[in-house]
């Protein structure tokens, strides 16, 4: 459930404007797919050569972004995580092998509001919601989540107030499941909560994923 979309930058020399959490969905992006990419490789190496133009398109951000958003009030309480059903998943990855090179995450949720710990209120102390990143890969291929920390967020302890939270991976953080993302993958936002009386309330989430184009 939720709608998607790809996007990109209006000129490859000037720096990529990335898209706000609220994803306004008449707003266009380059590049979209990879026949833009392959068209700015053909007008710069006229006068540059490929290697120093692949070089340049990399520095540029110059990447196809597939995003998916979701805005649909939910909760969950421990019996409704045992599946571990996702709130939100990604498209699956466009690219070559390995082309994932950022993914930008979004969260808005809350937890109950109340709990019996009065000294770890409004602290991530004792928290028992939280969301974990789900991998979704092809049959056949390794689980590359196995023993990796794949928790994107806590929720504050017992507050009521909506929370956003924002969550960037990059390709120079050198993370082995992201790292080892092919095409074909997809990535999701798996809400979770613990013990008798928590609650994780996610109203609305969102997730970018930005690949290398194939040229």
């Amino acid at each position: 459930m939720g709608s998607s979309y790809s996007t990109i930058s209006e000129d490859v020399k000037s720096v990529r404007h990335r898209p706000s959490a609220s994803h306004e969905e008449n707003q266009i992006y380059y590049p979209r797919h990879s026949a833009d990419a392959v068209e700015s490789f053909n007008i710069l190496r006229q006068k540059l050569p490929s290697e120093l133009v692949l070089d340049i398109l990399e520095l540029a951000e110059y990447w196809v972004l597939s995003a998916t958003f979701r805005a649909d009030t939910v909760g969950y309480d421990e019996g409704d995580c045992r599946d571990r059903t996702p709130y939100l998943t990604s498209e699956p990855i466009q690219g070559e092998r390995f082309p994932v090179r950022e993914i930008r995450i979004n969260i808005w949720s809350h937890d109950q509001g109340w709990s019996s710990y009065g000294e770890d209120h409004g602290t991530y102390r004792n928290s028992w919601t939280w969301f974990d990143l789900g991998i979704e890969r092809l049959p056949g291929r390794d689980d590359i989540s196995k023993d990796e920390d794949l928790r994107l967020a806590t929720n504050v302890h017992a507050r009521r107030e909506t929370m956003h939270h924002q969550i960037t991976y990059r390709r120079d953080q050198k993370l082995r499941w992201m790292q080892n993302l092919q095409a074909g993958d997809r990535i999701s936002i798996i809400p979770r909560a613990r013990f008798h009386g928590w609650r994780n309330t996610v109203e609305k989430a969102s997730i970018e994923v930005y690949t290398s184009p194939v040229l």
